[in-house]
């Protein structure tokens, strides 16, 4: 029962403070997936281009699907530059892919167009 109790606080513990290296903020959901973007990841590259990385949480599968995301809000589209999937529960690695993306264009009414009105309005 000991090792049991020191195990779980460890676990308990080591994934504390992986969560709090991002700070997930809720855009929406559908079903059994929520869908979020990382407010720590955001970078200005000029006047209306970002990067952010942004997750999709499936949490009854158990996984976090992470992308790293270049927003032109002007032109209206987004680029990922990289994507992981990881164990929602413990966050560890199972897949990465650092191949980059075409951009895609956005409306307002997606979860990417909901995103950045969030990130730059705050609504």
């Amino acid at each position: 029962m000991k090792k049991f109790l020191a195990t779980f606080a460890a676990i308990f513990i080591l994934s504390s403070s992986i969560c709090a290296a991002e700070d997930l903020k809720f855009i929406d959901a559908m079903g059994d997936t929520g869908y979020y973007y990382d407010a720590d990841s955001i970078k200005t590259e000029s006047g209306s281009v970002f990067a952010v990385r942004m997750a999709v949480i499936k949490a009854v599968f158990n996984r976090m699907y992470t992308y790293d995301v270049r927003i032109n809000h002007a032109q209206r589209t987004y680029e990922v530059l990289a994507s992981k999937i990881l164990s929602y529960d413990t966050r560890a690695e199972l897949e990465s892919n650092n191949t980059r993306r075409p951009p895609l264009s956005y409306s307002d009414k997606s979860e990417m167009g909901q995103m950045v009105r969030l990130i730059l309005y705050g609504y």
